[in-house]
């Protein structure tokens, strides 16, 4: 392998495709697995979300008990959510405006917990607790907002699901700021504004909810609670459980990392062909030398060692090179293609579709002042958030891929040493 450098090189380059493409793109697509699981897991598992199917269809306080009569039903949490905007320095950033019951925010936000304050009463109709990123919106000219102070959330109308829609202004005192969450299931508290269910009563002039989350006993009676719902109401509206939608990532995401492992099974294949070709060539370059080696005493099996042995070095050598190769390159696609990537509420709200994608609306404006035309842009951010993607490189991960490639190197180099094991001495010393 010293004397033949360059082919050594070439060959083990060969091998490096292989298992760098499988850590690679395993990694990577099991990174996103997890980072979307994680997200989805922090709004709960046992977590079913109940929607109005469409015009017509409405959820009211009248619907509540018969949730709460289903078996399996830990909980029942309705909730009136719509869109608006906050003016933080020089931009207009989107929030969402969530009202439900705060002793039962718990069951539907697992973890959010109060940086500062305390949770608003049933009946304080002007209080809030605002998010992480309303509070400290870090943002050129933006203040920091505490408890006690004032926001103002601009309604931009429309609302829920309901069929609830609001304009004009409302100004809140801030009772609480709640800790950093991250993106939860298709909301992210950290760009949300959270009021008592009265509250969210009085402001949208509404009996009818944007939802309601329906809390099961357990994770193994999701399934049978997400039936009785659809067999209770039909068609009349949209049910989406945590589980169901998880299961379905996690899923396809495990389709796609089998086809992405195949597409670097292809390249194992490759290298088993290059490692044969290029043992080959070797024996036939040392069949001299094998017959020197027969003649002072190998024996067959030593010749079959030797050559094995090298193929399996030169396979091991290219698996690890190729095992570090596909960390540095798994990190290298998340960061190409994991910007930008989320999961949050884009107007939809709880139980709404799951917009891909960040960075919100931008809105022009064109005013007219004493004969002077004047525009002004505004930044309406989605309620989405990026996704943290970090690929899974497990320790299997790394030590199969090595043991693919050396195993590869192994068999690729078996037929090649028998042949060589198999000259007879005299004709292996009569080659020039």
């Amino acid at each position: 392998m010293k004397d033949r450098k360059l082919r050594t090189a070439l060959t083990i380059l060969g091998i490096v495709i292989g298992p760098a493409t499988i850590v690679a793109l395993l990694g990577a697509t099991q990174g996103f697995s997890n980072s979307v699981g994680a997200q989805f897991e922090r709004t709960g598992a046992t977590s079913i979300f109940v929607n109005p199917a469409g015009r017509g269809s409405t959820l009211t306080s009248i619907d509540i008990p018969i949730f709460q009569n289903m078996t399996g039903v830990k909980a029942v949490v309705p909730y009136w959510l719509t869109q608006g905007t906050v003016s933080e320095g020089s931009q207009t950033l989107g929030v969402q405006l969530v009202a439900a019951n705060f002793s039962q925010m718990d069951l539907v936000l697992p973890g959010l917990s109060l940086a500062t304050g305390s949770y608003p009463t049933a009946n304080d109709l002007g209080g809030a607790v605002i998010g992480d990123s309303v509070a400290y919106p870090n943002v050129a000219g933006a203040n920091n907002v505490t408890v006690n102070q004032l926001v103002t959330m601009n309604f931009v109308g429309f609302g829920g699901f309901g069929g609830t829609s609001i304009s004009g202004a409302r100004t809140f005192v801030t009772r609480a700021v709640a800790s950093p969450f991250g993106q939860g299931f298709l909301i992210n508290p950290d760009d949300s504004i959270f009021v008592s269910l009265q509250t969210g009563q009085a402001l949208l002039h509404s009996n009818d909810y944007s939802g309601v989350v329906v809390v099961a006993t357990s994770s193994n009676t999701v399934s049978e609670v997400q039936t009785e719902i659809t067999n209770q109401f039909g068609s009349a509206v949209r049910v989406t459980a945590v589980t169901s939608i998880l299961s379905t990532i996690q899923s396809i995401t495990g389709s796609i990392g089998i086809l992405l492992g195949s597409i670097g099974g292809v390249s194992v294949l490759v290298a088993f062909i290059g490692i044969m070709t290029t043992m080959f060539t070797t024996v036939v370059e040392r069949t001299k030398e094998i017959g020197v080696l027969k003649a002072i005493g190998y024996s067959s099996g030593a010749i079959l060692s030797v050559f094995l042995v090298e193929a399996l070095v030169t396979g091991f050598i290219g698996g690890v090179l190729g095992a570090g190769a596909g960390v540095a390159l798994s990190f290298f696609i998340v960061s190409i293609f994991g910007r930008g990537i989320g999961v949050g509420g884009g107007g939809a709200g709880f139980g709404g579709g799951v917009p891909l994608g960040g960075g919100g609306a931008v809105v022009r404006s064109t005013t007219t002042v004493a004969g002077r035309v004047t525009t002004s842009t505004t930044r309406i951010a989605s309620s989405a958030s990026a996704l943290t993607i970090v690929p899974s490189i497990s320790p299997e991960l790394i030590l199969g891929a090595i043991a693919l490639a050396s195993m590869v190197g192994l068999f690729a180099g078996f037929l090649p040493a028998w042949r060589a094991s198999r000259l007879p001495p005299v004709e292996a010393l009569r080659q020039e």
